[in-house]
């Protein structure tokens, strides 16, 4: 597997469906899709995957978006990426990475926790429709309200 990059601009927009994994909301994806630095996962000529990564001040980023197509699931190309995109991040300058996830989303809790992230705060009622959330979202049959937050620092 490798990852390039992809500059902000028109190109970006052909991501879409991978970013609207990692996040309901399109408004929500649409605020921030352009900004930072976009890791793609190519695995045997094939795009399988995203990491948005932003700078949010200082030596700190936040990735906003870490994706794989539904079809390459369960092929540990989550973690390639992330041992991949961690390192170039922390070559950039960026000692301090942090995440957010929702509460209901049990797989993604344990992925984070697997792969060096602490837990650091809860953001409680993120996903409501004053952000561009529908309704009475849920996931694993648990109300999606709440955004957790992890971190990981070098």
């Amino acid at each position: 597997m490798r990852l390039k990059t992809v500059e902000a601009g028109a190109e970006r927009e052909a991501y879409l469906p991978l970013l609207l994994l990692a996040d309901d909301s399109e408004q929500q994806v649409r605020g921030y899709m352009q900004d930072g630095v976009l890791y793609v996962a190519e695995q045997g000529g094939v795009e399988v995957g995203i990491v948005l990564a932003i700078p949010t001040g200082g030596a700190e980023i936040e990735l906003k978006a870490v994706a794989v197509a539904p079809e390459s699931h369960n092929r540990g190309i989550g973690k390639q990426m992330l041992a991949l995109a961690i390192p170039d991040l922390n070559a950039r300058g960026y000692d301090r990475i942090v995440l957010g996830t929702g509460n209901s989303s049990i797989g993604q809790i344990a992925f984070y926790q697997k792969a060096g992230f602490r837990m650091w705060k809860i953001e409680r009622d993120f996903f409501s429709p004053e952000k561009g959330y529908p309704e009475g979202l849920e996931e694993n049959g648990i109300p999606l309200r709440d955004m957790i937050w992890f971190e990981r620092t070098n």
